[in-house]
């Protein structure tokens, strides 16, 4: 399966769970603080959603990211986003770990 195919799929279960992701999303911040979830295409395929041992604070998240540009766009999207209506996620495919940054808009 290709990474969009991968991607899209993942993307399209957790849409259907919205309402559970997003009660997950607001339970993490109020933890945690500003942050992100660390999420693998295939887990969510196989298994369904992530949990909050999937969520990472915004240091533990940027050191997952070497190459500069990835790391700067994800800081600039989690500096920037509203908790109470969104969501920071890095979905990684199974292929050549292909990574997504997707901004989630909660319910």
């Amino acid at each position: 399966m290709s990474a969009i195919a991968q991607r899209d799929q993942a993307l399209s279960i957790l849409d259907s769970k919205l309402t559970l992701l997003s009660k997950l999303y607001k339970e993490c911040y109020l933890s945690m603080g500003r942050g992100a979830l660390l999420v693998y295409a295939r887990n969510v395929i196989e298994r369904g959603l992530p949990n909050e041992h999937d969520y990472r604070t915004k240091e533990k998240i940027l050191d997952v990211f070497d190459d500069p540009a990835s790391h700067d766009q994800l800081k600039g999207m989690i500096k920037n986003y509203d908790q109470k209506n969104e969501g920071i996620m890095a979905l990684i495919t199974s292929y050549s770990n292909a990574t997504f940054f997707v901004t989630v808009k909660l319910k």
